[in-house]
């Protein structure tokens, strides 16, 4: 079992009493995923209004389960992923489970069954907004500006500094190593002058 507390540190085999804590110490728009291996995980995210919400998934996108946040207290939370860790089958029998019309690792969010804004998927091994997997995905089609007259390609995300693992992620718009940002992100350099495009003084020409 691995713990991901919001994608800023990991607990490998983490205890029932070191998971109670994570759980009761996450912050507000904080998460914790709990992950045995890929496609089998609990996962729950604290909202600002100190609600919770609580899903959990047993292999494919048509076992991911969610349930009503205004049901799940921090106890529920704790309760789950101490459930989960045991691989007990109380699990799926004490909360009232929906099963999700999406799956954590949805690539296109169908523009005529879009979630709710509020609505979360795993996308990249992270917790994002439902909506946010297709706005990385459209990225990738614009490869490059016509700036000043010029015609410029993208600067990919690059993380191959000394010490970083290559498939980090963008911590601003969640790409991985190697792919485009998503326009506006804060860390997107500019192709122009090298600098970060949100702040530089190169403009992108509007046709």
């Amino acid at each position: 079992m691995r713990l991901n507390i919001n994608d800023s540190d990991y607990l490998e085999s983490p205890t029932d009493a070191e998971i109670r804590k994570c759980v009761e110490d996450l912050g507000t728009d904080q998460f914790l995923v709990l992950g045995q291996k890929e496609g089998y995980f609990v996962q729950t995210y604290h909202h600002a209004d100190g609600s919770y919400e609580l899903e959990y998934r047993q292999g494919s996108a048509d076992q991911h389960y969610k349930v009503d946040s205004a049901q799940i207290t921090c106890a529920d939370v704790c309760r789950a992923f101490g459930l989960f860790l045991s691989q007990s089958g109380d699990l799926a029998t004490t909360w009232d489970w929906q099963l999700l019309s999406f799956g954590p690792d949805v690539r296109v969010v169908d523009e005529d069954a879009r979630p709710d804004n509020d609505a979360l998927v795993q996308y990249h091994g992270v917790l994002m907004s439902a909506d946010w997997p297709q706005e990385i995905e459209d990225a990738q089609e614009l490869q490059g500006y016509v700036m000043h007259g010029q015609s410029f390609d993208r600067v990919i995300h690059s993380v191959a500094e000394e010490g970083i693992e290559q498939d980090e992620l963008c911590q601003e718009c969640g790409v991985l190593n190697g792919q485009f940002h998503v326009p506006g992100c804060q860390q997107e350099d500019c192709p122009r002058c090298a600098g970060k495009l949100v702040e530089c003084g190169c403009e992108i020409d509007i046709d």
